[in-house]
């Protein structure tokens, strides 16, 4: 009789244990729940209890008016956050976004002033140590290995987050948010493509927050205190071209152009710039082309420029969009 007890006893607590274990499995399951459709998606899982940083000029901070823990719980905006903030994560929410009721990923933070409140889990990336983008088109690639490259690229000016521990090869792996197509971009890059000096990265941060801002009024007050800012404080960094470019446009040479005999032309990379003036440096992305993109041309420059030792005249498109297009990337 005894046996038997103890036998009973041994299968009760097997039970238990295993029910828990189950239960544990199927919390951590449903706590990672995909983006819904539409312009977002999602960062990935991020481990709670780590530090993060923004990865978005002006990411927005949202609260909720009153927290159930559910899903159905409305985002209402609090603050704008600044690119490259540091952030503690806290944890992944599926919460309702806008009018239509939609449930997007978010992440819960809390700032260095101690408020707590929620993300887009797209512009937060999990600690490691940031950086900048320093070439015109930095390659991605899958791994480590020149022959792994994705055919997409990050622009020069880009924040980014790497991981130290994941460096080999002239490699390193790093989180981004591209801002053009909306998206995070995981991936390897080139350790020679980024900038990992404090001076590189503040000084790309205080030039995107400026950009933006229109130059009138009280923007135009705020957008020419920063980039002073960015040319006094860091005054060695690889961006000072870039920012007296945007301090003084008018400095820009003249650009003198002539019509063409063929207006159709094609994209022949993906990812390729469309700036609004022909110039790597003055000139901001408005968009970009994917291979075989056809475009209409309006016109071109009437002298070449040299980009990355490729030379070529500049390309005035009209469709799918208004802008210009480097020569080397079109035929």
């Amino acid at each position: 009789m005894k046996r038997i007890i103890i036998i009973s006893v041994l299968l009760a607590a097997a039970f238990v244990f295993y029910s828990c274990k189950r239960n544990e499995g199927a919390s951590q399951i449903s706590s990672v729940t995909p983006a819904a459709t539409g312009s977002t998606e999602a960062a990935g899982p991020a481990r709670t209890g780590t530090d993060g940083y923004v990865l978005r000029v002006n990411a927005a901070f949202y609260t909720l008016a009153n927290d159930t823990g559910s899903e159905s719980d409305r985002t209402t905006w609090a603050a704008a956050m600044t690119l490259g903030e540091r952030v503690s994560i806290l944890e992944q929410r599926r919460l309702t976004f806008g009018g239509d009721g939609a449930v997007y990923n978010f992440t819960k933070i809390r700032r260095d002033n101690g408020a707590e409140g929620f993300a887009w889990a797209i512009h937060i990336a999990e600690a490691g140590a940031l950086a900048v983008v320093v070439d015109e088109r930095a390659n991605l690639f899958t791994s480590p290995r020149s022959v792994d490259v994705t055919g997409q690229t990050l622009p020069r000016g880009i924040v980014l987050v790497f991981a130290p521990e994941t460096e080999r090869d002239g490699f390193v792996e790093m989180v981004a948010y591209d801002p053009v197509p909306q998206v995070i971009r995981r991936s390897f890059i080139r350790t020679g493509s980024i900038s990992r000096r404090n001076s590189d990265i503040q000084a790309s941060i205080l030039m995107q927050t400026a950009e933006p801002l229109r130059n009138e009024g009280a923007e135009k007050v705020r957008k020419d205190a920063l980039l002073e800012a960015a040319l006094l404080d860091f005054p060695d960094s690889v961006f000072h071209a870039d920012i007296q470019a945007l301090v003084n446009p008018n400095a820009a040479a003249v650009i003198n152009t002539e019509r063409v005999n063929n207006p159709y032309m094609y994209a022949t990379n993906d990812n390729v710039n469309v700036r609004d003036f022909p110039d790597t440096v003055v000139g901001r992305v408005v968009g970009s082309l994917h291979f075989d993109d056809e475009v209409l041309v309006v016109e071109r420059t009437t002298t070449d420029s040299t980009i990355g030792g490729q030379s070529a005249r500049w390309y005035r498109i009209s469709e799918p969009f208004e802008g210009w297009v480097f020569g080397a990337f079109l035929e």
